[in-house]
Parts: structure tokens; C-alpha cells; sequence
């Protein structure tokens, strides 16, 4: 991920969320909250139709990432930050952007809400209030880990098919060689030979995607 798509990335994430919390949180705009749901969800779904096409299929589901993240602040928001009973998926998805874009976006993510949240500490108790604005700042570290766990997981399985890969490919490579020296007679089961291990090697392939 290139510099400048972090730092958009990490300018988008911040800016909706403090556009979500202000809306929500002041009286006038407030009231059409639940609408505003909706038609961030129509907009997904004519989105996702839309774009159902599109070449750049990486582009498109990041977009649509993007898209169900807003709706999912905007859904806690809407159903009232601290006593939603979604507010368990805002460490969710620290995560997913942790994994999705870069550590940094989960970090601004996760610094955005405590530095918005602890305006309401003492709203309902004091410490249920700071404890839940400290466990937001888990959100960087855990996120951390996991994501080093599983790329540590992901080298080691691309390590083990390339290992596996190259067995079959060396194996094609010496009896294509010796296609050439060998007679008419044994021309025959060499080609069956590479293509036995043509197949192998496909087949060690489809695994790695099934994967």
C-alpha cells in the first residue's frame, strides 16, 4: 500500500467517523439518523449491482468495504453509540482495517474514538465509561498480532506449495529433456510421464487456491 493511498485512507476513516458522530450526535440532524442508515444501505446494494461488472474486482470490493464500514459506525451510531448492542463491531472492525489497508488506518481508527468517546465519560458510569474507551486502544495492539500471525501462517503455506510445486515442474522439465534422446519406443511413456506430472503440478495448484 502506497503512501498516498494510506494517508487517504487514513484521512477517510477519521473524517467519516467524526461526520457520523456529529451528525448523530446533534439534535437537528440527529432525528434523521435511521434514514440516513437506509440510504446508505440502498446506496450499497445499487453499488454492489452497479458495479457488478467491473474489471478491477480488488478496487471494487475495497470500495464496498469502505461502503459497509460507514454503514456499520453508522448503525451504532444510529442505535446509540455506548448502549448499541452492535458496539461490540467497532473492534471488529479496527481489525478488518488493520488487515484490509494498513496498521496505521486501525490506529487512527481506534484514536478517533477514544478522543470522540471520552467527551461522554461519566455519561452513564465512570468506569464502565473509561474502561470501554480504554479497551478501544486494544484494538491497535490485538490487531497487530493478528494480522503477524497470519501472514506468519500465509509464508509458511506459499513456502510449503512452492516446495511442493517444484517436484513436479523439475520432474517435467528432466523428461522433456530427455524426450529428445530417448527412441520411438520409449517416446511414448515419457510424454506420459510429463503429462502425470503436469497434472500433479496442477493439481498442487488448485489445492494452493482452494486454500
Amino acid at each position: 500500500m502506497s503512501n498516498l493511498s494510506a494517508l487517504k485512507a487514513i484521512l477517510l476513516t477519521s473524517g467519516s467517523i467524526i461526520a457520523i458522530f456529529l451528525v448523530t450526535k446533534n439534535p437537528w440532524t440527529g432525528r434523521f439518523s435511521l434514514q440516513l442508515t437506509l440510504t446508505l444501505l440502498l446506496g450499497i446494494i445499487i453499488y454492489a449491482y452497479i458495479s457488478r461488472h467491473q474489471e478491477d474486482k480488488a478496487a471494487r470490493s475495497k470500495n464496498l468495504l469502505v461502503l459497509c464500514s460507514l454503514l456499520t459506525v453508522m448503525l451504532i451510531a444510529t442505535t446509540g453509540w455506548f448502549f448499541s448492542p452492535f458496539f461490540f463491531c467497532l473492534y471488529l472492525l479496527g481489525i478488518l482495517l488493520a488487515f484490509v489497508f494498513s496498521p496505521a488506518v486501525s490506529l487512527t481508527y481506534s484514536i478517533t474514538l477514544v478522543l470522540l468517546f471520552s467527551f461522554n465519560i461519566g455519561e452513564v458510569d465512570l468506569t464502565y465509561d473509561f474502561l470501554v474507551v480504554l479497551s478501544l486502544l486494544m484494538i491497535f495492539p490485538l490487531s497487530l498480532y493478528l494480522r503477524k500471525e497470519y501472514l506468519r501462517l500465509k509464508l509458511g503455506k506459499v513456502s510449503s506449495f512452492v516446495v511442493n510445486l517444484r517436484q513436479p515442474i523439475n520432474d517435467t522439465k528432466q523428461l522433456a529433456y530427455q524426450l529428445n534422446k530417448t527412441g520411438a519406443k520409449d517416446k511414448e511413456k515419457t510424454v506420459e510421464r510429463i503429462i502425470a506430472s503436469s497434472e500433479e503440478a496442477l493439481r498442487i495448484l488448485k489445492e494452493f487456491e482452494r486454500e
